[in-house]
């Protein structure tokens, strides 16, 4: 069993890069929600797989997300039925979404000749602590899985997914899917750990806010952790952890991937520091009277199992939450909310950070502006280019195979 990792990567295709050492162990991909936008995406993500396999002749565990907009949907219907269910309650309706993913995919390899284990989160060998749907992974079990490999070559896991001390499953919180991929990666030895989503690698910045973001070559494990914690959405700070520990590099790529220039990715390991902008779109801003009223906010939400970020501007004391948190509210009754701003955060190579706090209309157009002077346009001779554009995030239409095609209905007084 192990606590932790750390790793190494690969160059082309996944593989050893440069005079990299072969990897080891099984090989652990990591599809996130874009990769199944549509059903023909866990055709693709089959076909991968299976070339993979075949390629690399070991095993195979592969690590799934659900359908892209698919747990926020269920997060929201939640929502309009109950203003605070039961933590098992809410654990079991939001993992629902890569329990479908397993589903499919396991079904999509077989399809394409592949004999493939689908396995639930009892079957991940990965155990948590706490409330059922925010759970902290404190163990990753190899002999679970390994298991799992002497009845089938090809493993097929949700991500995001645990059991607790009673076996009952518990969810490692939301975009935990890459946690488990570098856990399980951790526990088996592997060298390397890919993460596939559907932006070009780590960016600094999002590039779907920030089209001149650039893709990092690599990065040092604290220089994405640090990104992550400042709220970037990049590899989830855990996964850091456990793969700095076991040695596991991150490989984060994107899928499909076509081989082109400018799609090799990240390596997440012993690279350098690197300095980003980090939108809180997703978050909300809270004012506080006080430092000692801000404090303890913050104080019950991490003991909640939620990360916030601290700052004072000549404006007041502010607390920026991550927004849609189940149990929040109770520590911020002494905040008042402000739906009409955004924090943009800067992020020095050196660690230190930078905060400003724009309307959300400015958002975007400030992030770019801070981004510029980091990284001011380089010498078109001397220098490469930004990275391109990403496309428009998608989010797949299946994930009405529960609601149906209706958006989901609005809480009715009384209800949230």
């Amino acid at each position: 069993m192990v606590g932790l990792t750390g790793g190494s990567a690969g160059g082309s295709a996944g593989g050893p890069a440069g005079g990299a050492e072969p990897d080891r162990g099984p090989l652990v991909l990591k599809f996130g929600g874009s990769s199944f936008a549509d059903l023909d995406g866990y055709a693709r993500v089959a076909r991968y797989t299976a070339r993979r396999a075949a390629e690399e002749k070991r095993p195979v565990v592969v690590v799934v997300s659900a359908m892209s907009g698919t747990t926020g949907r269920l997060q929201k219907t939640l929502d309009v039925l109950a203003d605070d269910p039961p933590a098992p309650v809410a654990a079991m309706l939001l993992t629902s979404g890569e329990t479908v993913s397993v589903a499919l995919l396991a079904a999509a390899l077989d399809a394409a000749g592949v004999p493939a284990l689908p396995l639930t989160a009892a079957g991940t060998g990965l155990l948590g602590e706490g409330p059922a749907d925010r759970a902290r992974l404190v163990r990753a079990d190899p002999a679970v899985l390994l298991s799992g490999l002497e009845d089938s070559p090809v493993l097929v896991v949700p991500g995001g997914q645990a059991v607790d001390a009673n076996g009952q499953t518990v969810m490692l919180g939301r975009n935990s899917s890459d946690l488990s991929a570098a856990a399980m990666a951790a526990a088996l030895g592997a060298g390397t750990c890919v993460l596939f989503s559907d932006v070009p690698g780590v960016c600094t910045a999002d590039p779907y806010l920030v089209p001149a973001a650039r893709t990092l070559a690599e990065i040092s494990y604290e220089g994405v952790r640090r990104m992550s914690r400042y709220g970037a959405k990049v590899v989830h700070e855990s996964a850091v952890d456990w793969a700095e520990r076991g040695n596991v590099r991150l490989h984060c790529r994107p899928f499909p991937w076509s081989g082109g220039a400018g799609v090799e990715g990240t390596l997440v390991g012993e690279g350098p520091e690197a300095a980003a902008v980090v939108a809180h779109k997703s978050s909300d801003v809270w004012r506080f009277r006080s430092g000692l009223e801000r404090r303890a906010a913050a104080r019950g939400l991490l003991a909640e199992g939620l990360r916030t970020t601290e700052f004072d501007s000549v404006a007041g004391t502010y607390l920026v939450v991550p927004a849609g948190g189940r149990g929040t509210a109770a520590h911020l009754g002494a905040g008042r909310r402000h739906d009409d701003l955004c924090l943009i955060t800067t992020v020095g190579a050196d660690g230190r950070a930078e905060h400003v706090l724009v309307s959300r209309a400015d958002a975007d157009a400030e992030a770019r502006r801070c981004h510029a002077l980091l990284y001011p346009d380089p010498d078109p001779v001397s220098a490469p280019g930004p990275a391109a554009a990403a496309p428009v995030k998608a989010r797949s239409p299946h994930s009405d195979v529960l609601f149906g095609s209706r958006p989901v209905p609005a809480a009715e007084d009384g209800a949230h």
